[in-house]
């Protein structure tokens, strides 16, 4: 192997099939073993030694199920951007935790930058959003701004 196939991350050194693994397992977490050495060109044990030390070092930390927000009924996504009014720790975790306890809120991100806080929100449709807004997330202290983005469509994700 040489220096060019190598990638220093967190004293952690990937070649390019340890990044094939991981692109593998981002498109499907749930990839036999088989399949897996299948598509990056290895045999079964080395592979599994592979995924192993990937996890072992904390670069692979959990595996997480992909839910369909269309199939719970919500289909329609905004991308919000929150400003707070404050910005001390209390107000800060205090918007934080309440956000965690919003079901339509799917991710969300402290950010740096014109605002404090992105999300995801899944809605039933572009309707409710104003909804969203007056009874969940305009209750909540300190925000101060909402500015919102409708998501059409995730290019990342498989449709």
């Amino acid at each position: 192997m040489n220096n060019s196939e190598l990638v220093n991350m967190n004293n952690s050194e990937l070649d390019r099939i340890d990044w094939k693994i991981l692109q593998e397992l981002r498109k499907d977490g749930r990839i036999s073993n088989v399949d897996l050495a299948s598509r990056v060109g290895l045999s079964q044990s080395p592979c599994w030694t592979r995924v192993k030390s990937l996890e072992e070092r904390g670069i692979i930390v959990g595996y997480q199920a992909i839910v369909s927000q269309k199939a719970l009924g919500r289909p329609e996504t905004m991308i919000v951007q929150v400003t707070m009014d404050r910005h001390n720790d209390s107000t800060m975790r205090d918007f934080e935790n309440q956000v965690k306890d919003i079901p339509e809120v799917v991710e969300a991100c402290v950010v740096a930058g014109e605002f404090d806080f992105l999300l995801k929100v899944s809605l039933e449709d572009t309707s409710n959003f104003e909804q969203f807004l007056s009874e969940k997330l305009y209750k909540i202290p300190s925000v101060k701004q909402v500015r919102s983005i409708l998501m059409i469509r995730d290019l990342l994700k498989a449709s």
